[in-house]
């Protein structure tokens, strides 16, 4: 009789357990959706302000300032793409499907994400610095105005998107930092009868 209590008791608490993780879970998964999404609808209007800023002055500056408008235009529609794909995408994920494996790999996955666009941004502003250098010293004309107004426009992108995706990963390793706090409190039990996950309090 006394077996069977315990028994009950440790199987009451696995219950408690598995349904405080399950919530647990679903709400920091909630909360990684809702900052990527929101995320996007930044990005998105960045694209959209590019977009309409550099139909405008393609059509009404001259020079460098031109072809500066011109490719920012460019590169609106480039990230309007990328943020509606990526939105709609993060809107049909679903919170509740992920268990603590599928957690960390997802923030791993989120965090290398930035942190790789974080180098491309850089390779962005060096492509800007050396297509402005080179319409200034070898190039006229219009040859001359054309580089180093996209050299501009490369540099001002990969310097927004820099800092877009340097906050973007603070917020996201931050935020990693609670499940992986939690995760640590996990400790693997082992017993004669065989092994489990114990939650310490």
């Amino acid at each position: 009789m006394k077996q069977l209590f315990l028994f009950a008791c440790m199987l009451l608490f696995a219950c408690i357990s598995s349904a405080q993780d399950n919530s647990f879970l679903y709400q920091y998964n909630k909360q990684r959706i809702n900052s990527t999404k929101t995320a996007m609808l930044v990005l998105g209007g960045w694209g959209v302000a590019n977009v309409t800023a550099g139909l405008i002055g393609n059509g009404t500056a001259g020079g460098e300032a031109k072809y500066f408008h011109q490719m920012n235009a460019v590169w609106g529609v480039v990230n309007l793409g990328i943020a509606t794909a990526s939105y709609f995408g993060n809107r049909r994920l679903d919170p509740g499907k992920y268990n603590w494996q599928g957690s960390v790999q997802e923030q791993h996955k989120i965090e290398k994400i930035f942190l790789i666009n974080g180098a491309l941004d850089l390779a962005y502003i060096a492509s800007g610095l050396f297509l402005r250098e080179h319409g200034k010293s070898k190039l006229t004309g219009t040859a001359h105005d054309r580089w180093k107004g996209y050299g501009n426009s490369f540099i001002l992108q990969g310097a927004f998107l820099l800092l877009f995706d340097g906050v973007n990963f603070t917020v996201h390793h931050a935020h990693g930092k609670g499940l992986f706090q939690r995760f640590n409190d996990l400790q693997l039990s082992v017993a004669p009868g065989g092994v489990g996950l114990v939650y310490s309090w």
